[in-house]
């Protein structure tokens, strides 16, 4: 579902006039939920009536994505906060003119509703999930209590999902009538079009037919949980010697990941993909597609599988958006296709 901002922050700038000129700020552009939400605007918002500006660093492929669109994309710091990033987006004020600012991410929020805040801009911030359980007690403590005093800031907050509505709620984190949920969508005709043009076929990566295949589509980050894939497939080698793991993307954790693989002695079983262009063409030829996330809003990676044939599981995913766990989450139970025998 694509969406226009909320009308509790446009109804502010409805004297503006047309276009109205949205800040879209993001933490990266790599892969996952933030820049594909943007892309997805940017893709489908009418360009009559919205222009979009990029504040983002430079570490992924939709920067350049953004840039040959036509969009104004201005490179911010790689580093998660600094004295840069206020100074870019005051000075991008100053230039443009902005009528919205759209944060997501930690640190993009915080700075961008702070600049908002002081310039008297309506500001929107997206939740991409709510990662704050693996911090010590008083960093958490701090980070809802100034997660909330953002919030005061904000004209409207958009969640990825009903449950993470609800968690936001009973943390405190908004009012009721701040949040809009706006779920993550699927372009289903685009990505079954890219099915059936350019799969992605086992014999391309070295694999066979008698191969027993789980995928993940994820940025490599803390949260994503990679090592628990790497793990399992070590525990299970034993039994199912032609158990193959495919990771599609990369990220911050990909070095100790692949470190990991190399440890554990399961480097012949394990793909590296890197980064696909439409990595849903990756689906066709998996067995299993596993969720191994601590915590998620509405990850597309997710949403995407439940379109495809492949079956799929979550491995202790903790939002309840995401499809109730299996009984059990094994790969004899698992690695089938609906219709289809066991091997």
């Amino acid at each position: 579902m694509l969406a226009a901002p909320p009308l509790a922050a446009v109804s502010s700038i409805a004297h503006v006039k047309q276009p109205i000129c949205v800040l879209e700020l993001l933490v990266t552009t790599s892969p996952g939920g933030g820049p594909k939400h943007v892309w997805d605007l940017v893709q489908h918002l009418p360009r009559s009536e919205f222009e979009l500006v990029i504040g983002a660093p430079r570490d992924g492929i939709f920067f350049d994505r953004f840039r040959d669109r036509g969009l104004d994309v201005v490179e911010f710091p790689l580093s998660h906060l600094g004295a840069r990033h206020f100074y870019l987006t005051r000075r991008l004020i100053s230039r443009l003119g902005l009528d919205v600012f759209h944060t997501h991410g930690k640190s993009p929020g915080f700075y961008g509703r702070t600049i908002a805040r002081w310039m008297g801009v309506p500001a929107i911030h997206t939740f991409h999930g709510l990662h704050y359980s693996g911090y010590p007690p008083f960093s958490r403590h701090l980070y809802l209590a100034l997660e909330r005093q953002l919030s005061r800031w904000s004209d409207t907050i958009i969640n990825v999902s009903r449950s993470q509505h609800l968690e936001g709620l009973g943390l405190r984190l908004f009012r009721p009538e701040q949040s809009v949920v706006i779920v993550n969508g699927v372009d289903i005709e685009g990505m079954e079009r890219v099915l059936l043009e350019s799969p992605i076929r086992r014999e391309s990566l070295g694999l066979t037919a008698a191969d027993v295949v789980i995928g993940c589509i994820s940025r490599f980050d803390p949260v994503k949980r990679i090592e628990l894939l790497v793990e399992t497939l070590r525990r299970l080698r034993a039994r199912f010697p032609r158990l193959v793991l495919v990771l599609v993307g990369g990220g911050v954790e990909q070095q100790r990941i692949r470190r990991l693989v190399f440890e554990g002695g399961v480097s012949e079983q394990v793909i590296f993909t890197g980064f696909l262009e439409s990595p849903a063409r990756i689906l066709p030829m998996l067995d299993l597609y596993v969720a191994s996330s601590r915590k998620e809003g509405l990850p597309p990676s997710v949403s995407t599988p439940s379109t495809s044939p492949a079956s799929w599981t979550s491995f202790a995913t903790t939002s309840s958006s995401t499809p109730p766990h299996p009984p059990r989450s094994t790969v004899s139970e698992q690695s089938r296709r609906p219709g289809r025998a066991p091997r």
